[in-house]
């Protein structure tokens, strides 16, 4: 009788049970970098948001702490900030072009992507790595301590 409860909670657990989804910890994300910062005007309002100059880059966090960051593409953005993350319109050399005419001078301009200032979360986790080699390496053992 025992097993026969054992087999039936088996199957009734495997018949309300839901698929599993694997959990990121760490992940990769699209961003972007603040490069210009436009007026806001009716000229740079689209759908009712003021966009700006950006560049698009990748970010590598790990529980959010962002741990690395590269410029995986070449991509110039007009972008603004919404609820879900950014609204971005790629732009290629002809709208720069025309952006750059209205503005009287090149948005992009001396622009380089500087990974430094997106890692930050790389300095502790290195620092932790670090006390832990010491710790290993340089920390007391328990056999010493009591002999």
């Amino acid at each position: 009788m025992k097993h026969i409860t054992v087999i039936i909670g088996f199957f009734l657990a495997i018949a309300v049970s839901q698929p599993a989804e694997a959990r990121k910890r760490g992940t990769t994300n699209q961003e972007i970098a603040l490069v210009e910062d436009l007026p806001d005007t009716a000229e740079y309002q689209i759908d009712g948001s003021y966009v700006d100059v950006g560049y698009m880059y990748e970010s590598t966090s790990l529980f959010t702490v962002p741990l690395w960051a590269e410029a995986a593409t070449d991509i110039f953005v007009l972008y603004s900030e919404t609820e879900d993350g950014y609204s971005y319109l790629p732009l290629n050399e002809a709208e720069l072009s025309k952006l750059t005419a209205a503005l009287g001078s090149d948005p992009t301009e001396g622009y380089s992507f500087s990974r430094w200032k997106h890692m930050w979360g790389i300095y502790p986790a290195g620092l932790l790595i670090l006390f832990g080699l010491y710790s290993t390496l340089f920390g007391k053992k328990d056999d010493e301590e009591e002999a």
